[in-house]
This record gives C-alpha cells, sequence and structure tokens, in this order.
C-alpha cells in the first residue's frame, strides 16, 4: 500500500532528525518504508512523504497511536493538518 502524507511542519530539520532516528525504525519494523520526504519550494513548512506499507491497518496503527502522534508533536507536527492520500499503481 502506497500512500502520500502531507502535513504542515515547524522546522523540517527537526522533523527530519526525529523521523530518520526514530520514526523510521518503528515504521521499517511494521513492514514499512519511505520513498519520498520533502518540503515545499515555497512553502518549507509544508512536508509531503511518500511510504510504502504492507496494509492500510498499518497505516491507521501508528497514525492512530497516542505514543506516535505525542512523539510527532514533540518533532514539530501540526497534527491537526495532516492529510493521508492512498495510492493505486
Amino acid at each position: 500500500m502506497i500512500f502520500l502524507l502531507q502535513e504542515e511542519i515547524d522546522d523540517f530539520n527537526t522533523f527530519k532528525t526525529w523521523f530518520t532516528s526514530e520514526a523510521i525504525p518503528q515504521i521499517e519494523a511494521l513492514g514499512g518504508k519511505c520513498l519520498v520526504m520533502g518540503v515545499e519550494v515555497e512553502n518549507e513548512n509544508m512536508l509531503h512523504l511518500v511510504m510504502e506499507t504492507p496494509s492500510v491497518e498499518v497505516v491507521q496503527g501508528f497514525m492512530g497511536s497516542e505514543e506516535f502522534t505525542e512523539a510527532r508533536k514533540n518533532a514539530g507536527v501540526h497534527v491537526d493538518t495532516t492529510q493521508i492520500t492512498f495510492l493505486k499503481e
């Protein structure tokens, strides 16, 4: 399952440090991987992630976790702006 995640963040470097050191290992342990990560050229506070996971349920599991949500907030994510779009190949 491939999905696009878009959300506002405070600072890309802060987010990237957290994401690569803490989130990616958790996601990879569930069989997922990050395919693309970046911010918009004209709005460096708008993050875009393209990720692959084994199923929608995996995405729902980590995105629904209170602990993961708190960690995202601490990394500067504005969780109320998160949009997830599931993609078909």
